[in-house]
């Protein structure tokens, strides 16, 4: 701590020594002064206003028997963890995907529904033969695959042995158009 004289002329700090072995000059202070290193730390409005937060007036705290009354859903909801801004809207989101899937797959069952209602009709010629040509690429396909095989050129995975086993389903779409 420094110290300070009274003189004719006001507050002083005498000169001191150094380390190094030379002087500080006299530092004339006025009344009432406090060193840099002696003052507070400057602490804005609200830091001082958020470090007393703890302390309210008259605010004594959760009393043994309001605790005792939660019940454990009260509990429970206490401890949850508080999800940030962004975890909410992600959370939001899935919901909504979730409502999304469940209307498309009624819409979808509907469109089924009237597809089959629509089969039962007759077909118009153009149709037909479009139907054909589509049956007949699919069955030349599966041949080109079952000649491959038996050639032992390829070795067929579980999709290509799928394909094969259509061939009887394809020949009887073929015959019924």
């Amino acid at each position: 701590k420094h110290r300070y004289q009274r003189r004719v002329r006001g507050m002083f700090i005498p000169s001191t020594q150094r380390p190094d072995g030379s002087w500080r000059p006299v530092k004339y202070v006025k009344e009432g002064y406090i060193p840099q290193d002696e003052q507070d730390t400057y602490r804005s409005k609200g830091k001082k206003w958020s470090e007393g937060a703890t302390a309210i007036p008259g605010y004594t705290g959760p009393t043994p028997k309001s605790q005792e009354r939660m019940t454990n859903a009260d509990v429970a909801a206490s401890n949850k963890p508080k999800l940030s801004k962004n975890q909410k809207k992600r959370a939001k989101k899935k919901e909504a995907k979730k409502e999304d899937e469940f209307v498309i797959e009624e819409i979808t069952t509907g469109i089924t529904e009237q597809v089959n209602i629509s089969k039962d009709d007759k077909l118009t010629p153009a149709e037909v033969e479009k139907k054909k040509k589509g049956i007949l690429k699919k069955l030349r396909a599966v041949e080109e695959l079952q000649a491959k095989v038996d050639a032992g050129e390829l070795l067929p995975d579980k999709d290509q042995i799928a394909k094969l086993g259509k061939k009887g389903e394809l020949e009887k779409q073929l015959n019924e158009l």
